[in-house]
């Protein structure tokens, strides 16, 4: 059973649909703590899902995007070919008339596919931890500059900070390998608030119901 396959099992789980759903209004929420207000209706309002486990993930994106805003531009990409083509034929079937690209293409190659200054919100989730820390700094780096002034981003990944969350760690990889044939690493809490804060971000963060995952918002630096 290849990557697609295996991670809609855990999509598929009611628990998973309440996690995401609830996870997305929380971290526009937690922007406020940063001074900021989210906005999606303003004009030419402009949001990019960097990650998409498929389908189901894509429309708990695009319901959460067009019930604040329904003339606003999705972008959703993902390196999987089958993820992509699940979310295409979604968007076809159930999204026609709505302004939605979907694009298959690796995350670290943003800054090559869009202009600077496009997107208003970049989400993604559970992301991070398929990338070292240099393909991060990379990616935070992509991201500010294609982040509009006024911009934010949310994310949720494993961010361990205990002796408990070292083991979890431990299960993870071997998970991630064993399971879904990826390679998985390992950022601690500590060395992702530095790295947010070395890329020249500010940020919130808070718990979720998964132990050592933790929900971030960023907004760059002034």
């Amino acid at each position: 059973m290849d990557y697609y396959n295996r991670f809609q099992l855990i999509t598929h789980l009611f628990f998973f649909r309440k996690l995401i759903s609830s996870a997305y209004a929380r971290g526009i929420k937690d922007l406020k703590k940063l001074g900021i207000e989210a906005d999606f209706n303003k004009p030419g309002f402009t949001c990019l899902l960097s990650g998409v486990g498929g389908e189901i993930t894509a429309e708990l994106y695009i319901e959460f995007v067009i019930a604040r805003n329904k003339k606003a531009k999705m972008v959703i990409i993902d390196l999987g070919e089958q993820q992509v083509a699940s979310v295409k034929h979604l968007v076809e079937q159930k999204y026609k008339g709505y302004d939605i690209t979907v694009k298959r293409m690796n995350v670290l190659d943003i800054e090559k596919n869009f202009a600077a200054k496009t997107f208003d919100w970049i989400e993604t989730d559970g992301l991070i931890e398929y990338l070292d820390k240099p393909q991060l700094k990379s990616l935070l780096r992509q991201w500010k500059q294609v982040l509009k002034p006024d911009g934010f981003i949310t994310t949720r990944d494993f961010a361990s900070n205990s002796p408990f969350g070292a083991l979890v760690d431990k299960f993870r990889m071997w998970f991630i390998k064993k399971h879904l044939t990826l390679t998985g690493h390992v950022h601690t809490k500590k060395q992702l608030d530095e790295i947010f804060a070395q890329a020249g971000f500010r940020f919130v963060t808070g718990p979720t119901p998964v132990p050592t995952f933790k929900r971030y918002a960023l907004v760059a630096k002034a």
